[in-house]
């Protein structure tokens, strides 16, 4: 079966866009892109969301979209289809996402926070596989990537979390007049980052970091061979990450 998405928002196609347009074209899924420009194009019917298996929201805010739209995507995840929102500054509440109390937030396995839920750090975060699910089928458990941001969530009862960050802490020499590192650890805290769930009859997911630059970090470069598409050149397990995702979200 061939999968169809709704990719909504980033940039154009040269630019942020190009990342997850790049991994569709490799994985042959059909899609339609809107990037901000095109924002008020998006269907904003059931009817006519529903010729889509899986919509992406990422960096849209939630007024770009409106309360019919929103509810149409509600109603469309109801009906069977799988939506995925990811990270950035216009996702989840972001610097102006705001997607708290509306309809899209109601089928995210996630609650957003009232106020901006941006964490932005130089030392970066690791990532944390959790636990075994088909999204992460087949990517290496060890030396997983690092990001540099996220969106703060609380993720909702019945989710599941698959995937969590750790920040990356230097250990300070013990003579602090030098800029000696003696080694880095992980701080014990974590913070979700890729949570599912089924609503109704159909499935979303929540990835709180970005798929491009700059909070992408080295997760963009996972895998140990270079694929170059159209220019760009990705890791192999960032491709079938991404790829994995989509198609779990598919309508089955």
């Amino acid at each position: 079966m061939v999968i169809r998405a709704l990719y909504a928002g980033d940039g154009p196609a040269k630019g942020t866009g190009g990342y997850l347009i790049s991994v569709m074209k490799r994985s042959g899924i059909d899609y339609d892109h809107f990037p901000p420009s095109r924002i008020s194009e998006i269907p904003s019917s059931l009817n006519q969301l529903s010729k889509y298996d899986v919509i992406i929201l990422s960096d849209v805010p939630s007024s770009s979209l409106g309360k019919k739209r929103m509810n149409s995507l509600k109603e469309y995840v109801g009906d069977g289809g799988g939506l995925g929102m990811i990270g950035g500054w216009e996702s989840f509440t972001g610097l102006i996402g705001n997607y708290k109390g509306t309809p899209v937030e109601e089928v995210l396995p996630v609650s957003c926070m009232p106020s901006d839920d941006r964490v932005n750090d130089s030392n970066g975060f690791k990532i944390i596989r959790k636990r075994n699910h088909p999204i992460l089928e087949g990517l290496p458990g060890y030396d997983s990537p690092t990001v540099c941001g996220y969106n703060k969530v609380v993720p909702k009862g019945g989710s599941e979390i698959l995937l969590t960050l750790k920040r990356i802490e230097p250990i300070l020499a013990e003579n602090r007049m030098t800029d000696r590192v003696d080694g880095i650890r992980l701080d014990e805290e974590e913070h979700p980052l890729l949570i599912v769930h089924r609503y109704k009859k159909g499935k979303s997911s929540a990835f709180t970091t970005d798929i491009a630059p700059h909070w992408v970090g080295g997760l963009v470069d996972w895998g140990s061979n270079r694929i170059r598409i159209e220019g760009r050149e990705l890791g192999d397990k960032y491709i079938q990450f991404l790829y994995q995702m989509l198609r779990w979200l598919a309508r089955a």
